[in-house]
C-alpha cells in the first residue's frame, strides 16, 4: 500500500530513479489500471519502489517537523501553567495575610 496519490508530494518530485514529476505517478496509476492482476506480481514494482522510498522520506520529514512543533507547544503550555500556579499561590498568600490582619484587629 502506498500514500494517496491524489495530492502533491514535494519530497517525491526529485526522485532520480524513474520518477521525476507527476507523470510517473500517473504512469503508476495507469500501470495498475492496465495490469489489474499483474500489478500483484511486480509488473509496476520499479516505479512503486521508488515512490515508496520517497513517501517514507516524506513521512520521516513530516514526523520530525510535527515533533518540533509539539515540543514548542508543550514548552509554551508548561510555561503558562507555571505562571498560573505562581499567580494562584501569590493570591492565596495575599488572602491568608489579609485574613490574619483582619483577625488581629
Amino acid at each position: 500500500m502506498h500514500a494517496p496519490l491524489d495530492r502533491p508530494h514535494p519530497d517525491c518530485q526529485a526522485v532520480r530513479t524513474a520518477i521525476r514529476h507527476r507523470k510517473e505517478i500517473k504512469a503508476l496509476l495507469e500501470c495498475h489500471e492496465n495490469n489489474p492482476y499483474a500489478k500483484f506480481f511486480g509488473a509496476c514494482g520499479e516505479v512503486k519502489t521508488a515512490l515508496d522510498h520517497c513517501f517514507k522520506n516524506e513521512k520521516i520529514r513530516m514526523r520530525s517537523e510535527n515533533f518540533k512543533h509539539a515540543k514548542a507547544s508543550d514548552a509554551y503550555v508548561r510555561q503558562k501553567m507555571q505562571e498560573r500556579r505562581d499567580r494562584v499561590a501569590a493570591e492565596e498568600k495575599a488572602r491568608e495575610e489579609a485574613n490574619k490582619a483582619a483577625a488581629a484587629n
